[in-house]
């Protein structure tokens, strides 16, 4: 195929992209949901300078700026963002696409929540290269070194807000905690579906570098003690971490009354993202009725345990997100991979038990845990 009719191809393709009823209702439920918050937020449209237009941010305002831009991308920008390692489009979709979400994030913390996400996003690259049976050395390979670039963006991202938000900063990295839990379990059950044993061995060592990712966060907080006193509704939070024989400490003063407590955060992420995986579960078509009731059981037990618990319980909303995030993820996995039997999630207390669905030994049950602990 020569480039002319290869362009002209892509074109025709990019026209034809129009979003399901399953993505229109989710968009639909989350603008609701980001509308009905009663909080005021920085607008996303502070734009940073871009490399990749020869035109001056100060010139034109922030949503021009993004107009402009959706208009050079057009729909070649829009088609990459289904592009994995391997696909012609796949550099448009790293350092384009994704180079401009990270110059909108508007604050510190906006950009370790944008690196987080985009870890999660390589994650899901590999599990679409292991279900096609397509996840080969090199492919790994790419993929654990932007993991690894944005698990560094974020550990200093993190470590500028615990600065001043210490309760943000410690919420930040439970939430890739979680993910590093949900996508290993996934990778494993996908892998060892996989016709390929090249395919199969990769995908294991991905899961086992993932299952590493998540203990090295848990390892990052040893060693750190934490002493808070409150006074006239704040709290003044010291921290102490040790290492060898030097020693260093940090204080923060934070308010003590509403939402910056970790475990009302964790609490509000744990319900939201099993709102979210309720909604998704919701519109799945290729789902058998038991499998759904099992789903459905998963959640309900979920909700119930994060509404029995008391409102200090941060180990105990840790486990919920992780499980919540568990759910949202196979949930996401059995809509993409239509033609595979991904539910139930594995290690989702059901009926008072723990569900392992017949999936990896113990030590996978156990390596799948993993949750990051936190700071306070």
């Amino acid at each position: 195929m020569n480039k002319n009719k290869f362009f002209s191809q892509l074109k025709k393709e990019t026209h034809r992209i129009r979003l399901t009823s399953k993505e229109r209702e989710v968009m639909r439920s989350a603008l609701l949901k980001a509308i009905a918050k009663p909080r005021l937020v920085k607008s996303p449209f502070r734009v940073s300078p871009s490399p990749y237009l020869f035109i001056s941010s100060k010139l034109v305002t922030p949503l021009a700026f993004v107009l402009i831009l959706a208009v050079i991308g057009g729909g070649t920008a829009y088609a990459a963002e289904a592009a994995v390692p391997g696909d012609a489009l796949y550099t448009i979709k790293v350092n384009v696409n994704e180079k401009v979400v990270e110059a909108l994030a508007a604050s510190t913390e906006a950009k370790a929540a944008v690196h987080a996400k985009l870890a999660e996003r390589r994650m899901k690259e590999a599990e679409v290269l292991v279900e096609r049976g397509a996840l080969t050395r090199d492919a790994k390979e790419e993929i654990e070194t932007r993991l690894d670039s944005h698990a560094t963006e974020l550990d200093i991202a993190v470590e500028v807000v615990g600065r001043e938000d210490p309760v943000a900063a410690a919420e930040l990295s439970t939430r890739l905690g979680s993910a590093l839990a949900a996508h290993s379990a996934l990778i494993t059950r996908l892998g060892e579906e996989a016709d390929d044993e090249g395919s199969r061995e990769e995908s294991r060592r991905f899961a086992s570098s993932l299952r590493e990712r998540g203990k090295r966060l848990a390892r990052a907080e040893d060693g750190v003690a934490v002493m808070a006193m409150r006074s006239d509704g704040d709290i003044a939070v010291q921290t102490f971490a040790k290492s060898g024989e030097s020693s260093v400490s940090a204080s923060v003063t934070v308010r003590g009354d509403t939402d910056d407590s970790v475990a009302i955060q964790l609490r509000r992420n744990a319900s939201s993202t099993l709102e979210e995986a309720e909604i998704k579960l919701k519109a799945l078509k290729n789902v058998n009725a038991t499998t759904a009731a099992r789903v459905k059981a998963q959640i309900g037990k979920t909700r119930e345990r994060i509404k029995n618990l008391g409102k200090d319980d941060k180990e105990g909303f840790e486990k919920a997100l992780k499980d919540a995030k568990t759910l949202q993820v196979f949930i996401e996995a059995q809509e993409e991979f239509q033609t595979r039997a991904i539910l139930p999630a594995p290690d989702i207390e059901e009926n008072g038990e723990e569900d392992n669905s017949g999936h990896g030994s113990d030590d996978d049950h156990e390596n799948t845990s993993l949750t990051a602990p936190l700071p306070l």
